[in-house]
């Protein structure tokens, strides 16, 4: 039997268990200081980690674990609760509508649980906002997976682009 040492397992042949863990300090510790990545002379990015595959290697870890697999999806799904409700009953017909065929071209309870997940993972998460043509209505929400998003170096104010 392979023990995974990240998790509580079980001994073999014996009445106990043993509980492993690994100083997460340790393990995402970089050898090198981390530089922005130059693109062009107007564009870079902040690397995750040395390699650049930092949320990867957490993804894996997680992965690896059933026990932390399950309570990381445990966690997002109680910050997603039971998902959005809407209501329409008291709405005119045009909003009830529109509100209805937004909910057709977009699928809000993905949307929301990803959105979870990627706040419990690495702790933001990145959405796209589509409006409309003369930029009054939202017409497209969606989610890009914070792991395969990077950010830019601050500003000298702070903001983050």
């Amino acid at each position: 039997m392979e023990l995974n040492f990240n998790s509580v397992e079980t001994i073999p042949m014996l009445n106990a268990s043993a509980a492993f863990k690994t100083d997460s300090g340790k393990v995402f510790k970089e050898d090198v200081d981390i530089v922005p990545t130059i693109i062009d002379k107007s564009l870079s990015y902040i690397p995750w980690g040395a390699d650049n595959n930092m949320p990867y290697h957490i993804i894996d870890l997680i992965e690896s674990d059933e026990t932390l697999a399950t309570c990381q999806m445990f966690n997002a799904e109680v910050c997603y609760g039971s998902g959005l409700q809407y209501n329409t009953d008291s709405c005119v017909g045009d909003v009830k509508r529109e509100v209805e065929d937004f909910l057709l071209d977009n699928a809000l309870p993905s949307y929301f649980l990803g959105v979870c997940q990627d706040f419990k993972h690495f702790a933001f998460c990145v959405s796209v906002v589509i409006l409309n043509a003369e930029g009054t209505r939202i017409v497209r929400l969606i989610r890009k997976e914070a792991c395969y998003c990077r950010l830019t170096p601050a500003e000298k104010d702070g903001s983050i682009f």
